[in-house]
């Protein structure tokens, strides 16, 4: 065939949607660059019928205005209500692209799907990770007491132990509890890290609010200013917390000094004396507004940082977080991926 005999790109989509064998969104993207907005419409009205989720976030990509009215009907809810019950991980990044252009109506139901896809995924996590304890000796062992300090009981009665005379009056007892954290949690959500980052936050605020279900944390975003999602004295239900999430906006330069500082205002209303009162920075480091945040990541009681991937400079972004934890005397994680934020979370808060 001469290249002059290509069928349209209009055809050769067509063919790609209805074909059984799934092509990568990107694929899709790049064929439907080329046409009008009645024909993106049309092609994406097409892969809803033939269930082709690929093509649908192709043309997602190639022109959102076009694919969402597309979607912006009882089908296209249903196509997607039905998906999410396979595998919602993709309905979040999809209620992204749809958000502002879709309909009241239906914008309600996508932002629930992405909602539920959220927390189900962050509960699977959540359960792999170990909330923090700590140990404490007691001079007597309680029946029903899982562990005992062998050392302790030797130390304190070493004739018993001779004359092999002990009771369990003698036994020093190990009681466990689970050691009180006070966190905040401070996010980056500048314009340069837009769906991915959202996407990640929501996850990620959403595994924060159930490993510390009953325990004191906060929650502040920022770019170029920072806004205090939840104090650390206020109750919010992890819905509220995740839907303002997905309702927000990741716009604006980088301040992490602004961020850093309304954090540690949440992490110092907290008056009692505890070890286990942090903060946990969250961001690829690159900050281009603001003051040094060095300084004031030194007046932290402690401050673990992640890295997050940077799409530009990335190797001074990494050395400014793991300066900034060094600073605050706290542990430094780098993620290669936006998907690893999570599951580095639960790593850190496990080992307190």
């Amino acid at each position: 065939m001469r290249l002059t005999d290509r069928p349209p790109d209009k055809e050769i989509l067509k063919f790609e949607i209805i074909r059984k064998k799934k092509k990568k969104p990107d694929y899709y993207r790049h064929l439907a660059n080329t046409l009008d907005y009645k024909e993106i419409k049309e092609l994406t009205y097409l892969a809803i019928q033939y269930k082709n989720l690929e093509a649908i976030m192709g043309m997602l990509k190639s022109n959102v205005y076009a694919a969402t009215d597309a979607l912006d009907c009882e089908e296209g809810v249903k196509f997607f209500s039905q998906k999410a019950e396979e595998s919602g991980a993709f309905v979040p990044e999809v209620y992204f692209f749809v958000r502002r252009p879709i309909s009241e109506k239906y914008k309600y139901i996508f932002r629930r799907l992405a909602r539920q896809s959220i927390i189900k995924m962050s509960l699977k996590i959540t359960s792999k990770g170990i909330r923090g304890q700590f140990r404490k000796t007691i001079p007597h062992y309680e029946i029903g007491m899982p562990e005992f300090d062998l050392d302790e009981t030797i130390q304190h009665n070493p004739l018993k132990v001779y004359k092999k005379s002990l009771s369990h009056k003698d036994i020093y007892g190990i009681k466990r509890k689970r050691q009180k954290r006070k966190v905040v949690m401070i996010l980056d959500t500048s314009g340069s890290m837009y769906g991915r980052l959202l996407l990640n936050a929501a996850l990620t605020t959403s595994v924060l609010a159930y490993n510390m279900d009953k325990e004191d944390y906060s929650i502040v975003l920022f770019n170029s200013t920072a806004m205090t999602l939840k104090r650390i004295d206020e109750k919010k239900s992890v819905t509220n917390i995740i839907d303002e999430i997905l309702d927000s906006e990741a716009v604006g330069f980088t301040n992490i000094h602004i961020g850093l500082e309304k954090g540690l205002k949440e992490l110092n209303k907290v008056r009692d004396i505890t070890k286990n009162k942090f903060g946990i920075l969250i961001s690829d480091g690159n900050y281009n507004r603001g003051e040094d945040p060095l300084e004031i990541a030194k007046t932290y009681p402690k401050l673990h940082v992640i890295g997050m991937p940077a799409d530009n400079d990335a190797d001074r972004g990494i050395d400014t977080c793991r300066d900034l934890a060094k600073a605050g005397k706290g542990k430094f994680y780098a993620v290669e991926d936006y998907k690893e934020i999570p599951r580095a979370l639960i790593n850190l808060l496990s080992q307190h």
